[in-house]
């Protein structure tokens, strides 16, 4: 990677830690399309793994009281244990144009899933029910892409979560699906010396706009940055498409 490479994967680092700590979402979602434009799929998602878990990590420990109220989380996250560890082992035998099409379809799944304005409701005991499975579809997603907030996201609306007790229930699935990943990645040695630096560059930056982000949860309205969120997100799915035809 070039200098100008690092300096605008840092900065779009930022801005998606950004959107983590305002929405609880969208921070592999925002950064892994930018940096798959110049670097394999698995790479980057090796890369984006620390700096990942770091924010989950402060975002469930700054709001443990919102855990009473996560009835089906337990059941969700023990599915989520299995499918996460079985995608971390396949990520190493994917194709990476593989990789990159199913980054562009989470792309569009998400924004699909943002513009439209029908509310799918789960009642408790069907959630239930259903939330091991969901939960290790979307762990073999995590560890094989990086990538399950259009599965995440969708699921936990559809409980009727308050705004804080969804966002501790998405960065708890994000967090330990995202331990689980490193450690099969560390296991397959798939943390080389330059992977390890970049991932760590972006911690800092993360820690840095974290802050910010809670003021403007909680005091501002976050529907303009979503649709300039939702743009970028396009014009990556756009880049990907015409990088690889």
């Amino acid at each position: 990677m070039t200098t100008s490479e690092i300096v605008l994967v840092l900065l779009v680092g930022a801005a998606a830690a950004l959107l983590k700590s305002i929405t609880g979402v969208g921070y592999p979602l925002t950064l892994l399309p930018m940096l798959a434009l110049f670097m394999d799929v698995s790479d980057a998602v090796v890369i984006v793994a620390p700096s990942n878990l770091f924010l989950n990590v402060k975002l469930v420990w700054g709001m443990q009281d919102e855990r009473k109220n996560t009835i089906t989380l337990p059941r969700f996250l023990a599915g989520g244990c299995v499918g996460v560890v079985i995608g971390a082992l396949a990520l190493p035998h994917l194709r990476d144009e593989t990789l990159r099409w199913v980054i562009v379809g989470f792309i569009m799944v998400f924004l699909l899933n943002q513009l439209t304005s029908k509310a799918l409701v789960i009642s408790e005991p069907r959630g239930q029910t259903l939330a091991p499975w969901v939960g290790s579809v979307t762990g073999f997603f995590q560890g094989a892409t990086g990538l399950s907030g259009p599965i995440v996201i969708p699921w936990f609306m559809s409980l009727g979560l308050r705004r804080d007790t969804y966002i501790f229930a998405v960065s708890a699935v994000f967090g330990l699906t995202g331990l689980l990943q490193i450690v099969v990645f560390a296991a397959q040695g798939l943390f080389t010396v330059e992977l390890v630096w970049l991932g760590a560059a972006l911690i800092p930056m993360a820690q840095l706009v974290f802050p910010f982000g809670k003021v403007i949860r909680e005091r501002v309205s976050v529907e303009a940055f979503r649709r300039i969120v939702l743009v970028l997100l396009a014009c990556s799915a756009v880049s990907l498409v015409a990088r690889m035809l």
